[in-house]
């Protein structure tokens, strides 16, 4: 009786020690695939500008141009599309007179890499120092056509 109580406890043992085994390698596996997502840097216009702070009517001006997505050997990626964030900020007064910034947001999904016209007229008629500008879930090509996601870009307007 006591070996089959010691042969029970020991399988018992051995079938925990290989489940809590096989999460870790299950968590490890998970946390290498993380760490490989690769992400195309995306730029304003034709520029290495991305993730600055820049005068609003530079922005002005790049913002008519295209944003294009290119790696560190210079190879060209196709934007099929991206989601355009701006966010104005604004000081506004509450019912009894006190002061406060607040952020309005616009956002909107443009097709293609350049953004569309009443968008690009109604964007730049608004920019301002303080503003920032979101640039996310950009979705390109490689020139091997594989699908690849673009890093998100965020630019600061200034003075």
């Amino acid at each position: 009786m006591k070996k089959a109580v010691y042969l029970l406890t020991l399988l018992l043992s051995l079938g925990v020690v290989y489940s809590v085994s096989a999460q870790k390698d299950n968590k490890e596996d998970k946390e290498k695939k993380k760490k490989k997502v690769y992400k195309v840097p995306v730029y304003l216009g034709n520029t290495n500008i991305k993730d600055t702070a820049i005068p609003h009517y530079v922005f002005d001006s790049l913002l008519a141009t295209k944003i294009t997505a290119r790696d560190s050997n210079g190879r060209a990626y196709q934007i099929h599309g991206y989601l355009f964030t701006y966010g104005e900020r604004n000081l506004y007064e509450d019912s009894v007179g006190n002061l406060m910034w607040v952020t309005d947001l616009l956002s909107e999904y443009c097709y293609g890499d350049t953004m569309t016209s009443w968008l690009l007229g109604a964007i730049t008629d608004r920019t301002k120092y303080g503003d920032t500008i979101y640039f996310d879930q950009i979705k390109a090509t490689s020139p091997e056509g594989k699908a690849i996601d673009g890093k998100p870009m965020r630019i600061v307007l200034t003075k």
